[in-house]
């Protein structure tokens, strides 16, 4: 497939993309169904389904992805004072990466049954067995599993706050106005693409998201090139088409960029999934 990225200005003198030759909304239906996007998030996510499917036996590749290249790219950054993993979802596993290189960690989530999750694990009230993900975590850091018992303590101890994030607005980060824009890595997976609906606001989204990184700090995306839609608990939702280009293009527009001399930076591809660390040029 040929994809041609251009560039015009409208009458605000704003440079817009204008991309060919692939889809520029979402799919709605798949073979005849009618797929779920971002307006039946609030009533149709279940947070226990999307732990279950994803984070028990870990057999799904987009997850195995990630919990084999993260560990890698926090280790190429090193040592951070703040942190936020953005779109955390109900999960621990990002957080859990960072528990030994950030001062600071900080979640953020659109969705209340997802942050209600986060506080019950915080409290330690979670019911979730994190065993697998976090074992899974250790071996690509080179360390045993009797180091299992230490991981969540440790994360916990590293928490701030858990806050609302929502792609669309700027800020995108409801937290202290004095930390905004002041995280020095942000890490969003599977999130960005799966709340948009065309690929003007798939643009808008990044920017909005990379607002929330220092001059000079890092995004970490990581998510699917070419679907379409993503299902867990027996519902099937809507995923943004997106494509190599199209994803390096939005991220250049955000000042975001793969550096070939910055250790930080690095783009895994691996079966269609993919991996970025991308670092925030100074304004």
């Amino acid at each position: 497939m040929t994809v041609n990225i251009e560039i015009q200005t409208n009458a605000a003198n704003e440079s817009l993309p204008i991309i060919q030759n692939i889809p520029t909304e979402v799919v709605r239906e798949l073979d005849g169904e009618k797929l779920l996007d971002r307006t039946t998030f609030f009533t149709e996510f279940s947070t226990n389904a999307y732990l279950e499917d994803f984070y028990t036996k870990v057999d799904d590749p987009a997850m195995q992805m990630v919990l084999t290249f993260l560990p890698n790219i926090v280790a190429r950054i090193g040592k951070v004072d703040k942190m936020l993993d953005f779109g955390a979802g109900p999960t621990i596993h990002v957080a859990a990466c960072f528990r030994e290189t950030a001062n600071e960690i900080h979640l953020a989530d659109y969705l209340p049954q997802n942050r209600d999750e986060l506080y019950r694990w915080v409290n330690n009230e979670s019911k979730f067995d994190w065993t697998i993900p976090l074992r899974m975590i250790l071996t690509r850091e080179g360390r045993t599993w009797d180091k299992l018992s230490t991981v969540e303590p440790e994360t916990r101890d590293k928490i701030v706050d858990i806050y609302h994030c929502d792609v669309f607005q700027n800020p995108s980060v409801v937290c202290p106005k004095d930390i905004y824009g002041q995280f020095d890595a942000v890490v969003t997976i599977f999130c960005v693409e799966y709340c948009c609906n065309t690929l003007s606001e798939y643009y808008n989204s990044i920017k909005n998201t990379a607002g929330a990184v220092k001059p000079g700090g890092y995004l970490i995306y990581g998510g699917i090139f070419e679907e379409t839609w993503c299902s867990f608990g027996g519902r099937k939702f809507t995923c943004l088409y997106i494509t190599k280009e199209v994803m390096l293009d939005a991220l250049a527009k955000a000042d975001l960029f793969v550096e070939e001399n910055d250790r930080g930076c690095v783009l895994y591809e691996i079966n269609g999934m993919f991996m970025v660390s991308a670092k925030k040029r100074a304004a």
